[in-house]
């Protein structure tokens, strides 16, 4: 083993100590660098997202009027969920309307359109003069939730008409998952507003959803 001069030890460990210092710098000085990079990107980032979001707020501040209106329209028109009972109510309240009597209503199952929209079916029977049954069937056309007459079956007795009428109402499920809170908004374009402003024209039921009452007790459960 060869032996090194005790005056070259010495003269080596200042030597060492300043490139471990070096070293040590060197690699705070790249940890500083990047950390410096990220908290620009971060920042960037953050501007970005504050720009979405004030452009989000004028938006719906300088809509703030329309903004429940036009969504209530178009649940209206679309609901979220099977609205057979909302067309049941519309059918009745126009035939009322129109003075006919509505009969033999029939439901049928939800399906699945080609389109991906969920469709459900409504049958009954309608007897009545002529002029009335196509008031009636004029109506049926600007009601919301969405109707559309699929058959109809005629059967003249003098003046009188009895029609057997077919009809399917469209619905989709509400998207599960909304867009992150920082995804950029766009208003809707042309086509879309004049959707909106057609079925605002629509008659609407007077209820969207039912709310069950708070149960209560019976306090004489064998009284009539």
């Amino acid at each position: 083993m060869t032996n090194i001069p005790f005056g070259l030890k010495i003269a080596v460990k200042p030597f060492l100590v300043l490139a471990l210092l070096i070293t040590v710098s060197l690699v705070g000085f790249s940890r500083g660098l990047y950390q410096i990079g990220s908290l620009r990107q971060e920042s960037v980032a953050a501007g970005k997202s504050q720009n979405i979001l004030k452009s989000k707020l004028d938006m719906l501040i300088s809509n703030e009027i329309n903004v429940a209106a036009d969504a209530n329209y178009a649940v209206s028109f679309l609901p979220g969920e099977n609205p057979a009972l909302l067309v049941l109510y519309q059918l009745r309240s126009s035939a009322a309307s129109s003075g006919l009597l509505l009969s033999n209503f029939k439901v049928g199952s939800e399906m699945k359109n080609a389109g991906g929209f969920m469709t459900v079916s409504i049958s009954f029977n309608v007897e009545g003069p002529l002029s009335q049954i196509l008031d009636f069937v004029n109506s049926i056309k600007v009601i919301s939730p969405n109707v559309w007459i699929a058959k109809t079956e005629l059967d003249f007795t003098g003046e009188t008409l009895q029609a057997v009428i077919d009809t399917k109402s469209y619905w989709a499920p509400f998207p599960a998952k909304i867009p992150a809170l920082t995804e950029p908004i766009t208003s809707l374009d042309i086509s879309e507003k004049e959707i909106i402003f057609n079925v605002s024209g629509f008659s609407q039921p007077s209820f969207v959803t039912l709310t069950p009452g708070a149960p209560r007790e019976n306090l004489n459960p064998f009284g009539e």
